[in-house]
């Protein structure tokens, strides 16, 4: 029975762990893979399953189960239910976010925004941010509108935002963030969107916070497009870093899904990292640095029935087309797919060599969110950003590489680097034994100095 954690829910898990078919332990993980991907969407294909069995043992023990096997016979036992998705959204999914992550999406926001004033719109704009995580992402919507386009809000404009993740949906309600939530913004510039409440934590402005409705929604499920779950006729949709967790045909089903839920000219946001152009069918793509936004346009005609071409007409990062003139477009399309591990770390290497560190660590955030299922990408960033005096930078890495490499013992040695370099000894002597359990060969020079180290550490 559960009662390792207050806060999960009543479930009747199993006593024991053993399957009660006899089934082997490696066939009933496997089982319970095809059975989460098969309700909830999420998948974890080739090397990806070491990460879902890791997860696993992190939930059996949340339950008070003996282990991932016991944990893997509690999920196939009896119907699909609440518990079970709250549990797979809490331990297979990361909850990666911050405030203003995405200024160059947020750009379009303000540039939509604007175009849909000028002409005089009478119909609400409509926003969505799917996979919303903790609602950093819709809530940087919310105070960008009332920059740019204030008299938009409150009446004028939706944001609705989602996740599968029901905890983290609660947190963004109560709309209380911690620094980490600031880490690419000072809460001092933000004093018109927040009030310090003493204890570390910022509130954000009820009236922003009444601007954003938040909901729960399964993307792998088809309740969208719906007028019951508000997500017919968007303007913009974000969604980013949610893709990735589907397979193909599940991608390529939420999109679809998506395109509906657009008006004709809307936009759809992803991450580089996720935008296979050949998953957008009915879209236009225009690539940004560090995001690739896709147009919703004409879905191509059958090939059997021969189709008129149409004029070619230029991607311009606006609306719809009006009779009245279109704003002038603030970005244009360039073919430019997310860079390779070695390029990107090549320059970032030469931006430092000619003393541009700043430029360096900009060009680097923007290659780990750009390729961020990159393992090898994340650990040569982390120890290049630790090398530069960017912890930050460093931990989120490393906390990447962790979830996509969960033995990684580079991995292990990293976090300890930072979490001693934060004044946190006794986590760093946790992280330094797992290293030296995972890398058992490790030359004496390193083991030495890692016995010296932790030696200073005690």
């Amino acid at each position: 029975m559960i009662g390792t954690d207050p806060t999960l829910p009543a479930t009747g898990v199993p006593a024991t762990g053993v399957p009660a078919t006899g089934v082997p332990a490696t066939d009933v993980l496997a089982l319970a893979a095809q059975r989460v991907e098969a309700e909830t969407g999420l998948t974890f294909p080739g090397t990806r399953r070491r990460q879902f069995d890791a997860a696993l043992g992190r939930m059996a023990e949340a339950l008070g189960l003996p282990g991932a096997a016991a944990c893997a016979s509690w999920l196939l036992a009896g119907p699909w239910d609440a518990a079970r998705s709250a549990l797979c959204a809490r331990f297979l999914t990361i909850g990666e976010t911050y405030f203003f992550r995405e200024p160059r999406a947020l750009d379009l926001v303000c540039d939509v925004a604007r175009a849909h004033l000028a002409r005089g719109e009478t119909r609400l704009l409509r926003i969505w941010s799917a996979g919303c995580c903790t609602g950093e992402e819709p809530y940087s919507i919310a105070m960008t509108l009332r920059r740019c386009a204030p008299r938009l809000l409150p009446d004028g404009v939706t944001i609705l935002a989602t996740d599968l993740n029901d905890a983290f949906l609660d947190f963004a309600r109560a709309g209380r963030y911690r620094r980490w939530s600031f880490r690419r913004t000072d809460p001092a510039d933000l004093d018109e969107f927040f009030r310090p409440l003493g204890d570390g934590r910022f509130e954000i402005d009820p009236q922003l916070r009444a601007a954003v409705r938040f909901a729960s929604l399964n993307l792998a499920s088809g309740a969208y497009p719906s007028s019951a779950t508000g997500t017919p006729a968007q303007d913009v949709i974000f969604c980013r870093n949610v893709l990735m967790y589907f397979g193909q045909e599940q991608a390529r089903r939420v999109i679809a899904r998506m395109r509906d839920c657009l008006v004709d000219g809307g936009w759809l946001v992803v991450n580089a990292s996720e935008a296979s152009t050949s998953l957008f069918a009915g879209f236009t793509p225009v690539y940004q640095e560090d995001a690739v936004f896709f147009r919703k346009s004409a879905l191509p005609a059958p090939a059997d029935v021969p189709a008129k071409a149409p004029a070619a007409a230029p991607v311009a990062f606006t609306p719809a087309p009006e009779p009245a003139p279109a704003p002038a477009p603030a970005f244009a399309p360039t073919p430019a797919p997310a860079p390779r591990r070695d390029d990107a770390m090549a320059r970032v290497h030469a931006l430092a060599d000619a003393g541009r560190r700043e430029e360096a660590l900009q060009g680097l955030r923007r290659a780990v969110e750009a390729d961020a299922l990159s393992a090898p990408l994340q650990q040569d960033a982390a120890l290049f950003a630790l090398e530069h005096d960017d912890r930050a930078l460093a931990r989120q890495c490393v906390r990447r590489l962790l979830y996509l490499e969960p033995d990684s013992a580079i991995g292990h040695y990293l976090s300890a680097l930072i979490e001693d370099a934060a004044g946190r000894r006794p986590r760093a002597r946790i992280l330094l034994r797992e290293f030296g359990r995972l890398a058992p060969g490790a030359d004496a020079e390193l083991r030495g100095a890692l016995r010296q180290w932790m030696e200073r550490a005690s």
